[in-house]
């Protein structure tokens, strides 16, 4: 949720700093890094899931 939040902070901050290209090229390399932060959480947070059917699974046999 932070990084969800974050993303929206800076995509608003974006949008206000639209003609500003020295703070827009900043703000959105921290978007993209942002954007992969998330993407690496919601990878881990699949696999972690998929990892604990697995285990529950195994449980049942």
């Amino acid at each position: 949720a932070d990084l969800e939040e974050k993303l929206q902070s800076l995509e608003e901050e974006i949008m206000a700093n639209a003609t500003n290209s020295g703070k827009l090229n900043q703000l959105m390399k921290e978007k993209e890094e942002a954007e992969a932060a998330l993407e690496e959480k919601m990878d881990r947070w699949v696999y972690l899931t998929d990892l604990a059917e697995q285990i529950e699974a195994q449980k049942s046999v």
